[in-house]
């Protein structure tokens, strides 16, 4: 069982949550302190490196989940 708050849930990611990502990891300013942006194809790439690491390890990066939204 993954934790859980009142606003918030933990999940998998999935291929649904690319635009979200990439909203955040190609935003220089939120990225700022990263050494560099994500483009399309990384988003991609660190998106399904994750969904196989909870295929071969049994966990990964989770996805962070406001439950008033789903978002």
């Amino acid at each position: 069982m993954l934790p859980e708050s009142e606003r918030l849930y933990l999940r998998e990611m999935t291929e649904e949550d690319y635009e979200p990502l990439y909203s955040v990891l190609a935003d220089s300013d939120i990225m700022r302190h990263y050494p560099y942006t994500f483009d399309e194809a990384r988003v991609r790439g660190w998106t399904a490196k994750n969904i196989e690491r909870y295929r071969v390890f049994g966990f990964g990066l989770w996805a962070v989940v406001l439950k008033e939204t789903g978002r």
